[in-house]
């Protein structure tokens, strides 16, 4: 089935206000994030459309926010929405040969691999980008964005490609943008692994520890390697 760019937008941009304004009633930190199913639609609308879908979650994103936690933050809930559908598609698009699908036990745990790391991609943005704009440290919406975007993307967003990709109804996924910066096999292991490992020590950091950067200004620099490192995954 090939879907127009026109219909992917306002089909990714509707599926985003339908899932997103019913459970803004479940917020957990006030003013900021709560319980997010929605959060299963940008990797799958990345994976389907590209930048299409990507531009359609981050534009959807602060209308939702509308209905119970818009404020300053939502203009990086706009980027981090954004992410969180193109991050995918860019990582299955380095390490894939073949259009985004589930048919194969690889493909399944690349899709949770990049879940993953796009979950941790999009924590580790809204939480630092609220304290380096704004000043405000809040470890709970590191968490929480984390296990929202990780636990519905692979819980929700797994049988919903399954689905779309499916024999009856198979989508045509969009083809890939030309990186700048990756246009080799060789230096994608390194930069992804490198940025996954730092993007890993700030979660067990966060998480575990409890360490905040207010405490440890050298997470500014482990920050600033993985904002190097996801640019030029993105790139």
């Amino acid at each position: 089935m090939v879907v127009k760019r026109k219909a992917q937008f306002f089909i990714t941009f509707a599926a985003f206000l339908a899932l997103g304004i019913p459970f803004m009633v479940m917020v957990i930190v006030e003013g900021f994030t709560g319980v997010r199913p929605v959060n299963a639609i940008p990797p799958v609308a990345g994976l389907l459309f590209g930048p299409v879908g990507a531009l359609a979650t981050g534009l959807a994103n602060p209308i939702v926010d509308l209905f119970g936690t818009f404020g300053w933050s939502s203009l990086l809930g706009v980027v981090a929405n954004f992410v969180a559908a193109f991050m995918p598609f860019r990582l299955w698009h380095l390490f894939f040969d073949e259009p985004p699908n589930l048919h194969s036990t690889k493909n399944i745990l690349g899709y949770i691999g990049i879940c993953l790391i796009s979950a941790l991609t999009v924590a580790w943005f809204l939480a630092f980008g609220l304290y380096t704009f704004f000043g405000l440290w809040i470890a709970d919406i590191y968490i929480m964005v984390f296990f929202n975007n990780f636990g519905f993307s692979a819980a929700f967003g797994m049988p919903m490609l399954i689905l779309l990709t499916s024999d009856s109804i198979m989508i045509r996924c969009a083809k890939d943008v030309p990186h700048f910066f990756l246009k080799r096999k060789e230096p994608r292991y390194f930069v992804c692994a490198a940025c996954t490992t730092w993007m890993l020590a700030i979660f067990v950091f966060v998480f575990f520890l409890g360490i905040s950067p207010q405490a440890a200004p050298w997470m500014h620099v482990l920050s600033a390697f993985s904002l190097a490192g996801i640019t030029v995954q993105l790139i």
